[in-house]
């Protein structure tokens, strides 16, 4: 257990699952993390949804499928009344067309229920930090599923390689290929907010808001080999 951080706040979280067990287990977990501090917890989307007006916590680890609305169309609505919420998506499947849908509509993360504790104690720091947030068997589907549709078009419109500086592809690279803000920073010799800066404008001209969304737009257009 980490020890307490006096010069740090921490971060507030709903908790969201229609599992009552789970729920309680899970916020139980994160009770635990001096770094987090759950604020809440909602057993469908409709509840998510008044809680996060409510409470405006900081992150909300958000169940895909719950009785009466779901975690998708939940972030959907959050989202779009708070984009500074971040949502991690949480799922017993590692795979389903709830995992592009709750990416395009702003979810930071979608991670399987079973991931070890310290694992998702540090993807949810790493997502406060403005990562992604992909347990590893789904960033592989992910992945695979965005580059075997070749047809599909982004709502951004096309955009070629060579819209972007030199220095963005090289960030969008790195970002591709699964690297951190910190990772990449250190391959190209950068501080670590020149890196977010370079992603900031990546994301503005792709219209897409988070990394996870950029990463995965790359693959699928082909904008690299």
């Amino acid at each position: 257990m980490r020890g307490p951080d006096v010069e740090t706040a921490s971060t507030t979280v709903l908790v969201v699952d229609d599992h009552a067990l789970f729920r309680d287990g899970l916020a139980a977990l994160i009770s635990r993390w001096s770094d987090f501090h759950v604020v809440g917890s909602a057993a469908d989307g409709a509840e998510a949804i008044e809680s996060a007006r409510r409470l405006q916590p900081q992150l909300i680890l958000m169940d895909v499928r719950m009785a009466g609305m779901g975690g998708v169309a939940a972030t959907r609505t959050i989202t779009f009344e708070n984009p500074q919420v971040r949502v991690v998506m949480l799922t017993m499947s590692s795979l389903g067309e709830d995992v592009f849908e709750a990416l395009r509509n702003g979810a930071h993360g979608y991670l399987s229920k079973d991931e070890p504790a310290d694992r998702l104690h540090d993807y949810l720091v790493a997502v406060m930090r403005g990562e992604a947030a992909l347990s590893s068997t789904i960033a592989a589907k992910v992945l695979a599923e965005f580059g075997n549709q070749n047809d599909a078009r982004s709502a951004a419109g096309p955009l070629r390689v060579e819209q972007l500086t030199h220095r963005e592809r090289d960030v969008l690279r790195l970002l591709v290929d699964g690297l951190s803000n910190d990772e990449i920073a250190q391959d190209l010799h950068l501080s670590e907010a020149t890196v977010k800066k370079h992603l900031g404008r990546v994301m503005t001209k792709l219209h897409m808001k988070n990394r996870v969304q950029v990463a995965v737009y790359s693959v699928r257009e082909g904008l690299f080999d």
